[in-house]
């Protein structure tokens, strides 16, 4: 005869300690994974906004539009009025008509969501004057150019460049950078 063993009675699989022993890992993996890709989503790097063309697996730098700027001697001094959220250009240079509009980026050093785009419109012959959308401070890199769509910046013919940095002036030379 064979004898039986009293049976306890059986309890769920969640309250068993081996599974919780195996599933805890495999959880906190997941909630960290979660938490790691809603981060790299969330702060992602901004792009740069110049002219680089990718060749092959190489990138490179096009100086073209700053190499035609140099060419007609194109040269600017931009000046802010932030009390009056006002910007001032006198361009000069072997142009042979001045454009009625220019489009002036001002970019920010850190943050993409603060750039900013400024329309010029013509005052005189090579001077120009534009309205800023807030009273800016600190420094940012400032692109010139006749183009006057900014998803077009590469099509544009030339393009002056500079850096301000308000805490130290309001007025700035734009000069081709190579």
């Amino acid at each position: 005869m064979t004898e039986h063993s009293p049976k306890s009675p059986s309890r769920p699989w969640y309250r068993e300690a081996w599974a919780w022993m195996v599933l805890a890992p495999l959880i906190l993996v997941v909630i960290a994974s979660a938490i790691f890709v809603s981060i790299a989503v969330r702060f992602a790097d901004d792009t740069v906004s110049d002219t680089y063309y990718k060749d092959s697996r190489m990138y490179h730098f096009s100086e073209e539009q700053d190499r035609r700027a140099e060419e007609l001697g194109l040269a600017g001094l931009l000046k802010f009025r932030s009390a009056e959220q006002l910007v001032t250009l006198e361009l000069n240079g072997d142009l042979a008509d001045y454009p009625q509009q220019l489009l002036l980026t001002l970019s920010h050093p850190v943050e993409a969501d603060l750039d900013r785009h400024v329309l010029l419109e013509a005052v005189g012959p090579g001077r120009y004057q534009g309205s800023l959308p807030e009273e800016l401070e600190y420094r940012w890199y400032l692109r010139l150019m006749p183009e006057t769509d900014p998803e077009r910046h590469l099509d544009a013919e030339w393009r002056l460049k500079g850096e301000i940095n308000f805490e130290l002036g309001d007025a700035v030379p734009l000069n081709p950078s190579r």
